[in-house]
Formats: C-alpha cells, structure tokens, sequence
C-alpha cells in the first residue's frame, strides 16, 4: 500500500525487537523510507518475495493475451445471444511479444510464451 512507509515506522519505533520485515509483493519501494532504511542499518532485515508469483502471474499474462486475441467478451456474448455467426479473431501462434522488464515475471511469461 502506498501509504505503509510511516505507519511500518512508526511500528518499527514502538517495537525495537523486531529484527525482520517481510513484504509478500516481488518489490520494497513501497514501504521503504529514509528512517526504515537506517533502522534496516542497525538490525532490521527487509526481505520480499521475489518470484514467489512469477508462475502465477505468468500464467494470468498469457490468459489476458488470449482473452483479448479472442475477443471473449464478444464471444461471451453472443453466445448467450445464441448468435453463431464467425468472427474473426487473432492468432497467438507465431506472434512477437513484447515483454518489458527481464525479472522474474518477465523471465516466466518468455519461457511459457514459447509455447506458442
């Protein structure tokens, strides 16, 4: 949240046993701050979970890129329209994807993305 970078350090400030902080998204930035970050300095370990997702959130990627090639909403509805006629729809196969970022998540979606 964008917001936790005073409330963790205000936490930090009325607990000072607390040796460990973990974050359950791949990245910190959100929570650090100048204060967190000499408190990591004097003990506090800041730890996230770097790749803890990265299949998941891989996966949901490639089922995006299909939904929108698809186009399920339209498929969606006409089907309950009991409407049969053909549309056209974009093949994945064959196709260049374009990833931003090379970290875990982007690493995972490459290699499931070669299946197409």
């Amino acid at each position: 949240h964008p917001n936790s970078r005073e409330p963790l350090a205000t936490l930090l400030d009325m607990f000072p046993s607390v040796e460990w902080v973990h974050a359950r998204s791949a990245g910190i930035d959100f929570i650090t701050s100048p204060q967190l970050r000499s408190q990591a300095r004097g003990g506090v370990a800041l730890t996230n979970a770097k790749g803890c997702f990265s299949s998941t959130l891989a996966e949901y990627t490639l089922m995006a890129c299909s939904y929108f090639a698809k186009d399920l909403p339209r498929l969606l509805k006409n089907k309950n329209a009991k409407n049969w006629d053909r549309y056209d729809v974009l093949e994945l196969r064959g196709a260049t994807m374009g990833i931003i970022g090379y970290g875990d998540i982007g690493r995972a979606v490459a290699k499931l993305a070669d299946a197409y």
